[in-house]
């Protein structure tokens, strides 16, 4: 088993360069394929330097390339293997722009290459991009240091119509933010103050006053609530300065509590503890708080949070091992005080991959990686399978679990998932250290597949736009059924390792599974039945949808 820590990385390239991945197996010189192109500004079509440029391979997500044009903005890629690739052009004060985007909420195309094919005379037209900027103050007028300032927009995501993080700025001493790199479109503005930057408050005042009043998670104009929230809509390469906010006190409760290690027998010193709101969404900061239990008695205190329904995550390392638990909490009107949060040891699962056809992997390596339903998870165990199908789940706490497979080929799916007698494909399966038991992962290699072409209203290729495949109306809530992909620059889509069902095709420039969304436009699906082993043509014609900026928030 390995520890993985989920982060984000941001991978910057200095200078004009090529990197790439070494290859076991060189592809012979005559199928070797190029690409070329140029950056250009959109407004007078100026060559752009310092464009970097990302070539990502579709088929293998380890293997990538990239390009930082010169003065006359060119760009090559040589020695590239046939297959599928993500073209990106990017630079500073720029929106990053997709190969085959019509605007910038659009998909992309994917890039297919043929075996010694040529493409030439690719051109990026990079947007200038947006800037929101103004000032967080407190209710006495006065400028607040230190506060979280993110530009929102709508996303969806398992389902739901959410608000996704796309810029995040630090306020400096006189209380000003600058969001900068926006693409055109509709914003939404949230407003974080967190306990660690708060100036002037001290560990000895938090201990010795309770506070009832503090900083709450607020949206522009001054709303606790996102429904309440207005829109800022920004067009490209426009700053739109002022916009300020008034940070008011609202009331609010602490936890206090200690931490018992049931492992060392002491208190929980170095107990890592996350408090995060049970409603999360894509927003970076959606309701969370954290600290680490210093306290030699292992008590701790978490202030000012706001009344609602949260899940307190507890985790502690050891010797390369993670032992965590989860306790739901409601913040009512008063503070919790006294609580216990106990790690304890973990328990083993015991489980085993069985499969139905002929194993079928991507590479050399199957692994299973459970995480808790109601937890922030940050750290995540990967087991890897070992001969004979079989994997042990180690020191899991009690709580509810989904496991995640990796390393199937594109045309197994998931068909059974077994803890004990339950059934636990859809809704995961609860660990009871008390009563632990097996765990089995029926794995189909003969999932069905679907492809085909995307076409216009005029009856021309379709390039980058998504293809949805939407199961049909009483399993619209089983996301793991969706299957989505963007067109290459042919119109054609290759969807795989598709569940036996009844599903609709969908195409359009906005993956937006919401059901509300699919309403108006459920007579346009294309109806599809599939069985194990099914290979299916389907073509499609796009369906116009209003575009975001269009939409109501």
């Amino acid at each position: 088993m390995k520890l993985i820590l989920v982060t984000f990385a941001l991978f910057l390239l200095t200078g004009p360069a090529l990197a790439q991945t070494s290859k076991t197996a060189p592809t012979p010189k005559q199928d070797q394929c190029e690409v070329a192109g140029m950056v250009v500004k959109l407004a007078g079509s100026e060559p752009l330097r310092k464009a970097r440029l990302s070539l990502r391979s579709m088929d293998d997500r380890t293997h990538a390339v990239a390009f930082v044009t010169g003065a006359d903005g060119h760009f090559e890629f040589k020695g590239l293997d046939p297959g599928k690739y993500k073209l990106t052009a990017s630079r500073l004060g720029y929106v990053t722009s997709e190969y085959g985007q019509r605007k910038p909420t659009d998909p992309g195309a994917i890039l297919t290459l043929r075996s010694g094919q040529v493409v030439k005379d690719l051109l990026f037209r990079l947007i200038p991009a947006a800037v929101i900027s103004g000032r967080i103050m407190d209710e006495d007028a006065e400028p607040l240091p230190g506060v979280n300032v993110s530009a929102l927009r709508e996303v969806y995501d398992q389902g739901k119509r959410e608000l996704g993080t796309r810029a995040v700025a630090e306020t400096n001493d006189l209380g000003e933010y600058r969001l900068y790199g926006l693409a055109p479109g509709r914003y939404f503005i949230s407003v974080v103050y967190p306990q660690w930057n708060r100036l002037g408050e001290s560990d000895e005042s938090e201990e010795s006053e309770a506070s009832t009043q503090g900083y709450a998670k607020m949206y522009y104009p001054g709303t606790p609530e996102a429904a309440q929230a207005s829109v800022i809509v920004v067009k490209q390469g426009e700053e739109i300065p002022s916009v300020e906010m008034l940070l008011r006190q609202v009331l609010v409760h602490r936890i206090r509590g200690h931490v018992y290690n049931q492992i060392t027998h002491k208190p929980g010193v170095g107990t890592d503890l996350i408090l995060r709101l049970k409603t999360r969404g894509n927003e970076w900061d959606a309701g969370v708080q954290q600290t680490n239990v210093q306290k030699q008695d292992g008590t701790f205190e978490i202030p000012a949070v706001v009344p609602g329904s949260y899940v307190l995550t507890g985790y502690w390392f050891d010797e390369g091992k993670t032992y965590s638990t989860t306790t739901p909490l409601d913040v009512g009107n008063a503070d919790i005080e006294g609580l216990l949060v106990t790690i304890a040891p973990g328990v083993a699962i015991r489980g085993q991959i069985i499969w139905e056809g002929k194993a079928s992997l991507e590479k050399d390596e199957l692994s299973v990686i459970p995480g808790l339903v109601d937890s922030p998870v940050f750290f995540l165990s990967e087991t890897r399978v070992a001969p004979g199908n079989f994997f042990t789940l180690k020191d899991l706490s009690d709580g509810t679990y989904r496991v995640r497979v990796t390393g199937e080929s594109k045309d197994c799916y998931i068909k059974e998932i077994r803890y004990g007698p339950s059934d636990a494909l859809d809704d995961g399966f609860t660990v009871a250290s008390s009563a632990p038991a097996n765990l089995e992962i029926t794995i189909s290699s003969r999932g069905a597949r679907i492809q085909g072409t995307a076409s216009d209203s005029d009856g021309l290729p379709a390039a980058g736009v998504w293809v949805v495949l939407v199961p049909s109306a009483p399993h619209r809530l089983h996301h793991r059924l969706y299957k989505s992909q963007s067109t290459d620059q042919y119109g054609r889509f290759d969807l795989r390792g598709i569940a036996p069902g009844d599903y609709k095709l969908f195409t359009w420039d906005e993956v937006e599974e919401d059901a509300d969304f699919l309403k108006p436009f459920e007579e346009k699906g294309e109806k599809v039945s599939v069985q194990e082993g099914d290979s299916k043509s389907v073509n499609l014609t796009e369906i116009k949808t209003a575009s975001p900026e269009q939409q109501k928030p």
